[in-house]
């Protein structure tokens, strides 16, 4: 009877210790990582960046099937967009381990500015998760203007926060965004590939670009028409700091 009563109080011990989010679950209790397994999210392996200056890091966030980043620190606002989208396992100095999916396309706001964190993923797939995502460097809200795009229906809001704001695009082989206007430095991160024409205001030539799934540009503030040039449709996520 001992026994038996020892055996159901574990399994009542681990049953407290799941915590239910997103379908999957959470461990009551991690191993925290030392001061010396900690480094910057911009030194961990599987974030690369491509581009930095004085308001963004965007990184190029690569983990392999069943790979897990290191321990790294979080402090930036910080914003997701996954290309190829994966089961993952997160854990976290400050919060319950969780367990969760990524889907393509479907951005993730992080406000670490304030609240940091460190943190570890796994890719729990057997498959490649693909992410491109960015840090805002300059902390605080009004340093450029609102972030509108009200005079064109091409623009699908997904994100609306202090600092920064997110549109989905969709165009068809042919169509225009129209042309509108951006107050703010910005990212745009393509969903998938084909031939992209842009045009500054005040310019009659359009430069155009072959892009892939999964490229990303940094944009400067300024008024813009973009062009779908290809012979598919295109799907892409614009996002200006605000």
């Amino acid at each position: 009877m001992t026994a038996m009563r020892a055996k159901r109080t574990a399994g009542a011990l681990c049953a407290l210790a799941l915590v239910g989010w997103q379908g999957g679950y959470a461990l009551a209790q991690v191993q925290k990582p030392s001061p010396s397994e900690i480094v910057e999210t911009a030194q961990d392996p599987f974030h690369h960046v491509i581009f930095e200056n004085d308001d963004i890091r965007l990184m190029r966030v690569i983990i392999p099937p069943h790979g897990k980043t290191r321990w790294h620190r979080q402090t930036l606002d910080y914003v997701n967009t996954p290309i190829l989208g994966t089961t993952i396992h997160k854990d976290s100095v400050s919060e319950p381990s969780k367990d969760g999916s990524m889907k393509p396309g479907e951005v993730r706001y992080l406000p670490y500015s304030q609240k940091s964190d460190v943190d570890q993923v796994t890719n729990t797939s057997d498959m490649l998760n693909s992410q491109v995502a960015f840090e805002i460097k300059r902390k605080g809200v009004g340093h450029f203007g609102p972030a509108e795009r009200a005079n064109t229906q091409a623009f699908k809001m997904i994100l609306d926060k202090p600092v920064v704001r997110g549109w989905h695009v969709h165009l068809e082989p042919g169509q225009s965004t129209g042309e509108y206007m951006q107050s703010g430095p910005g990212v745009r991160i393509f969903l998938d590939g084909g031939r992209l024409m842009t045009r500054k205001k005040g310019t009659v030539a359009f430069s155009e670009k072959h892009i892939n799934q999964g490229d990303a540009d940094v944009i400067a503030k300024g008024t813009f028409e973009v062009i779908n040039g290809g012979t598919e449709p295109m799907d892409y996520n614009e996002y200006e700091l605000r």
